[in-house]
């Protein structure tokens, strides 16, 4: 494991009334994918440009607000539409996606990546290819089973129930060498104890030539005799948003990484999406799910411990569906009961007594991302039936192993159900339930700018030569488990392609 300071960064004062600057790549976005990409890059001695719409630094605060308003695309508000609302997550910041996420670090299934294969008419995504780069990743990161003394109780409970009912499982592998189990992980680590991409990627990255411009929101892409040949986007301040300087990249290779919603709502903005591929922001997967919480005789404290620490599965009975432990501080976890509880008093009253798991699957449903005219994300999203009833499947297998981890009660976040001393009752609750009565939460787009379709198995567009994307939107299927590896690994695939390619 290896573990530098955060790389050094110019931001929005540097800028002044602008600033232009020559590279032979520009990467778009500095979080897993990104990373990967110029890490390999500029250690292929390419002269790399990372732009970032974030700040230089990150601004964690224990609370939500803090996250959302500087390390959120968006400021956290981007909604799907359309069968159900869905609020979908997506980070910002020297290091992306990854400041924010729970840590989970699961590699991509053998039975994913042969489908790639298959699709792609590519060896470079077989398990056996990607394997030595999961190996390097995984120990660059420092990634590695959740130890019990920072479990906590909530993820114990998971553990001891998974194992009763027999299910594979147990405590998940996360980048966190130095977690001590605060919990925070969503609102940005504390102490430092998550290898997120900053202190691992950005400053070998760094080390090797590259160069960080932070507080920049690109808006263009340019374009000349056909090819790709530069970005260029406009400063603004961190704090006040106030615009400044336009910056402006000229590079023969622009590797767009700003997230499988960030991504195709730029090439939308900059009228393009139809050059780069024929179906650029359709596809999108979002790997929903809803949770399940039970009370127990004893304090559980669920916001105490690893951050989503612990998961099981059945792949023959409960095929892409993905149940891992329900992490959040006290008023994330109050916010989340109120349609259960009807006023936060109940909420926080019952709140120590709780334990609890997200199912997530591996959707079926798809949905797409467009652009609204003053930038946001249009994201629509529609269910496949066969999704809903597997979510429903999922949580009542859930139950069953909070009961026999040792809650009394259960209960999902739906309306129009309640309290149930049996993974029966609940099921029984659930049958009539649609998906409109579900309180519903996404944090893993994928799948909207796709290899196979609108890239080649390089990650160039089919239509843009020049382009290049690494990011979550070139999975040309749902994952099935948490992306954050997955898109590394991409990344790096990607960038030494580009780098072979010269």
């Amino acid at each position: 494991m290896k573990f530098y300071a955060p790389p050094p960064a110019f931001g929005f004062e540097d800028v002044g009334e602008g600033r232009d600057y020559t590279a032979d790549v520009v990467v778009v976005g500095a979080g897993p994918g990104g990373s990967a990409a110029a890490r390999q890059l500029a250690a292929a001695g390419m002269k790399v440009v990372v732009l970032e719409e974030g700040p230089t630094t990150s601004r964690f605060r224990p609370n939500f607000g803090q996250t959302m308003r500087y390390h959120m695309q968006e400021g956290g508000g981007m909604v799907a539409q359309g069968s159900a609302i869905v609020p979908i997550a997506a980070g910002r910041g020297i290091g992306g996606g990854s400041l924010i996420n729970s840590a989970i670090c699961f590699r991509t299934p053998d039975y994913i990546l042969d489908k790639w294969v298959s699709l792609l008419g590519d060896e470079r995504y077989s398990p056996a290819a990607l394997a030595p780069i999961f190996d390097e990743l995984e120990e660059l990161l420092g990634i590695g089973p959740v130890t019990e003394e920072t479990a906590g109780k909530n993820n114990e409970l998971i553990v001891r129930g998974t194992k009763i009912k027999g299910y594979p499982g147990g405590l998940i592998r996360r980048n966190t060498p130095f977690c001590q189990g605060c919990g925070l992980c969503n609102y940005g680590c504390p102490i430092n104890g998550k290898a997120s991409v900053n202190f691992n990627l950005l400053p070998e990255a760094v080390n090797d030539g590259a160069v960080i411009q932070a507080d920049v929101k690109v808006d263009r892409v340019l374009v000349e005799g056909g090819r790709a040949v530069g970005v260029s986007g406009v400063a603004h301040h961190p704090d006040t948003r106030e615009p400044g300087g336009r910056v402006t990249v000229r590079a023969p290779r622009v590797v767009l990484s700003c997230g499988a919603i960030g991504t195709p709502r730029l090439l939308h903005l900059t009228g393009i999406a139809d050059v780069v591929g024929p179906g650029v922001g359709d596809g999108l997967h979002l790997h929903p799910g809803n949770a399940v919480m039970g009370v127990c005789e004893e304090d559980i404290y669920l916001w105490k411990g690893a951050t989503q620490g612990a998961f099981f599965e059945d792949p023959e009975r409960l095929p892409g569906v993905l149940p891992h432990a329900f992490t959040a501080p006290p008023e994330a976890t109050a916010v989340t009961l109120l349609p259960m509880m009807g006023d936060m008093k109940s909420a926080f009253e019952l709140m120590p007594k709780l334990c609890g798991m997200v199912v997530m699957i591996s959707d079926k449903g798809e949905g797409s991302v467009g652009a609204f005219s003053d930038g946001r994300a249009r994201i629509t999203y529609s269910f496949d039936k066969n999704d809903v009833e597997r979510i429903k499947a999922g949580m009542v297998a859930t139950a069953e192993v909070l009961l026999a981890g040792g809650a009394k009660q259960v209960f999902g976040i739906v309306h129009g159900t309640g309290f149930c001393d049996t993974a029966e009752e609940l099921e029984a609750q659930l049958s009539d339930r649609s998906i409109r009565d579900f309180t519903l939460y996404a944090s893993h787009p994928m799948s909207t700018v796709r290899m196979g379709r609108d890239l080649d198995a390089g990650g160039q567009s089919v239509g843009l030569p020049g382009l290049y994307v690494a990011d979550a939107s070139v999975f040309p299927t749902a994952l099935g488990v948490n992306p954050q590896v997955t898109t590394m690994t991409m990344g790096t695939v990607i960038g030494r392609s580009i780098a072979e390619a010269g």
